[in-house]
């Protein structure tokens, strides 16, 4: 019987984390090492309930990162710029800076110690980065703004830069737009004019193809093909590849309810938009209408289909068909 090879994630009971450990956790040839700041959460004993191996390690203390990659044989890293943004508690840690900027600086800094950890595991045969594109590179510093981007590709040029023997097994998973955005967050939510149709509104141009994820399922089997093939991938994830305008149609498929897309001037919001998110934001919906979300420029993407052992991922009709719309209209009164 061969041996079980050990995979550690980081966020595991996050979206993308968590993603990687159901995938996994059904692979009898793996072993799940599942990290989180908290292992007594409901979602870590969960995990540790269905057979994973939780630990305890906090990007902030990059010594518990040693331990917890400890004989892995595969690493997958993730971080998260918007929980960093939303924390109360880091507000007074800015100290001059805005917050949205020292939250990518700091970013930053944990994902390269996560890369210095990492590089110290002698059995380590995969490293899976959760990355995204450069935008002021790829717009060529025409976006400089778009901060949860860029914090990302910093950590990953550091990288490949510090430690070649690493990036010679690395591969980086780009998640693309999440779909749980236009159920849970009321920037991207649909709303419900007075003549009964869904409006799609924000300042993505509607006919744009953008990458399309269910992070909380998509993530894992993406992230499995990319441990089946060689490394050096750079893998933009999705599950739909289509414009605005083409997931609002989806989204009637789904749902029967007819549906528009509206697309706003820079610097307008159907939301109220915290002032220092303000230049970050129209940085990135232009980033976004003009290069791209993935940086479209960038030789390196690849696309899911792209794979040698592309995964099967369900679809976006199917993802809007599972929601609950009625919460989501519901709200808006």
């Amino acid at each position: 019987m061969a041996t079980e090879k050990l995979i550690v994630i980081l966020g595991a009971t996050g979206n993308q984390g968590g993603s990687v450990a159901e995938v996994f956790l059904q692979e009898p040839q793996w072993r799940v090492r599942a990290v989180t700041r908290n292992p007594a959460s409901t979602k870590a004993q969960a995990l540790a309930a269905r057979g994973a191996e939780v630990v305890q390690a906090d990007l902030d203390s990059p010594s518990t990162l040693s331990s917890a990659f400890e004989n892995a044989n595969a690493i997958f890293a993730v971080s998260d710029f918007w929980g960093l943004f939303g924390d109360p508690a880091n507000a007074a840690k800015a100290k001059g800076q805005s917050l949205n900027v020292w939250a990518a600086n700091h970013e930053t800094e944990q994902l390269k110690a996560v890369v210095d950890a990492a590089a110290r595991i002698p059995t380590l045969e995969r490293f899976v980065l959760s990355s995204l594109s450069n935008a002021t590179k790829w717009s060529r510093g025409r976006y400089t703004h778009v901060y949860h981007f860029d914090s990302k590709a910093k950590a990953e040029s550091y990288g490949k830069e510090t430690y070649p023997e690493l990036w010679n097994k690395t591969s980086i998973f780009q998640a693309g737009f999440f779909l749980s955005n236009f159920v849970s967050n009321p920037n991207f939510q649909p709303v419900m004019a007075a003549h009964g149709v869904a409006q799609f509104v924000g300042n993505l141009d509607p006919d744009v193809k953008l990458p399309f994820i269910a992070a909380e399922e998509d993530t894992g089997p993406i992230v499995k093909s990319l441990l089946q093939e060689s490394a050096g991938k750079n893998v933009i994830g999705y599950r739909g590849w289509c414009t605005l305008r083409e997931l609002s149609q989806a989204f009637t498929q789904a749902s029967g309810i007819e549906a528009e897309c509206i697309m706003l001037p820079k610097g307008q919001s159907h939301v109220p938009v915290p002032p220092i998110l303000g230049l970050e934001l129209d940085d990135n919906w232009a980033y976004c209408n003009e290069f791209g979300y993935e940086g479209r420029d960038d030789p390196t993407i690849l696309h899911p289909k792209d794979l040698d052992s592309s995964p099967q991922l369900d679809s976006v009709v199917n993802y809007f068909r599972k929601q609950d719309w009625s919460k989501v209209f519901k709200q808006e009164k």
